[in-house]
């Protein structure tokens, strides 16, 4: 028998007890992370379903803290691929693992089995960390899910830790949360009687967070850790004169090659003279539109020195080609290599932004480069088919 085939016959029962020795480090990293302290966690006696909202990398950590049951996590192929980290959490946690940007069908049965023998299983249904600081796309999937599995279904959410790790960064800022805790519990004979329509609803009502409205009241610092030196993986587009790719940011500073400078205070609020925008969300309208306007004058992108990858089973990486990857209203090149984006899976943006994942005709692939700002690929995408939801 080989090793990946012992480790997949191993009971519940052994990541129950590497679960129970890790707990007390989550909640000490919970606690100097977030700032979470929970006297009395809350403990289950059936099976549950568990859904978060998705604010930083560490949020299990933060649920954790709160549920005292051992819980199976879904997680990305990308994080069981991080070297030692990802060989470690896949050896010690048996993940779910589902690959980004490609179909969800095997890791939705893993969870369905999982639970019917009697674990809990966390999901985080955005799938995605928020880049303006409101909660991101759940799709309808989630609530179907959440009546097939016929058990409890809790609800978690988490608020604050936009700032505490903004999507186009890969560290951590310090400071705590707003708030987190569990909203509703959800009995199987609640669930059976709700739509899937209906029990949708109550999901993204549950989950949703507005990072920047609840800082507005609240006015909490955070101690930005390299400033926003990584800020244009996701802004590339400067409010002012709107030039694209046009950004240099250093500290807590955004500048363009126009002179117009934003600066961003430890509250996550930019400034400037004229003052344009004030929040992520301020600035990810400006720059909506114009993305739409080149895309609609017929003004696509370009992009040099970008690595194309097709990724295997455990996420082994192929390279395929390093060129200039070339965008049209129809889909993507990258030297002799084509996708259309009617046959693209909804793209995934990784690491910081520094890679875009996708599905295409049954393959998966990987676009990376560092420093550049990879996103606005993914808005041609949803432009192209008329505003499909990512």
């Amino acid at each position: 028998m080989s090793g990946g085939q012992g480790k997949k016959n191993r009971p519940d029962s052994y990541y129950r007890r590497i679960y129970a020795l890790f707990l007390p480090i989550f909640r000490i990293v919970a606690r100097v992370a977030y700032g979470v302290r929970v006297k009395r966690p809350r403990h289950y006696d059936e099976p549950v379903l568990i859904l978060a909202n998705h604010t930083s990398d560490m949020d299990f950590l933060v649920v954790a803290s709160y549920i005292s049951n051992h819980m199976y996590f879904v997680a990305s192929e990308h994080v069981t691929a991080m070297g030692l980290f990802g060989k470690g959490f896949e050896a010690w946690f048996n993940p779910v693992k589902v690959t980004k940007g490609s179909s969800k069908t095997g890791g939705v049965m893993d969870i369905m089995r999982r639970l019917r023998r009697g674990n809990c299983v966390l999901l985080f249904c955005e799938g995605r960390l928020s880049h303006d600081g409101k909660s991101t796309y759940i799709a309808p999937a989630t609530a179907k899910l959440a009546k097939s599995v016929k058990c409890k279904v809790v609800t978690f959410r988490s608020s604050g830790g936009f700032f505490i790790e903004p999507r186009w960064q890969t560290y951590l800022n310090r400071g705590k949360l707003f708030s987190s805790g569990i909203v509703h519990e959800y009995t199987r004979d609640e669930i059976a009687e709700m739509s899937n329509e209906e029990m949708l609803v109550h999901i993204r009502e549950d989950l949703y967070v507005d990072a920047y409205a609840e800082q507005r009241e609240r006015m909490q610092p955070f101690k930005f850790r390299h400033g926003i030196r990584d800020i244009t993986r996701y802004y590339d587009v400067c409010p002012r004169c709107g030039g694209i790719d046009t950004l240099k940011a250093e500290g807590m500073s955004v500048r363009c090659t126009c002179g117009y400078e934003m600066t961003c205070d430890d509250y996550g609020f930019f400034h400037a003279s004229p003052q344009l925008i004030s929040t992520a969300q301020d600035w990810e309208a400006v720059q909506l539109d114009a993305y739409r306007r080149e895309f609609e004058a017929g003004h696509f992108f370009r992009e040099e020195g970008v690595t194309l990858y097709r990724v295997g089973e455990h996420f082994r990486r192929e390279v395929l080609v390093t060129a200039e990857l070339i965008s049209s209203a129809e889909g993507i090149s990258i030297g002799e290599y084509e996708f259309r984006f009617h046959d693209m899976s909804s793209p995934e943006l990784l690491n910081g932004g520094r890679q875009v994942e996708f599905s295409a005709l049954g393959e998966d692939y990987m676009l990376e480069k560092d420093g550049a700002c990879l996103n606005k690929y993914l808005e041609l995408r949803r432009w192209s088919l008329g505003g499909e939801e990512q």
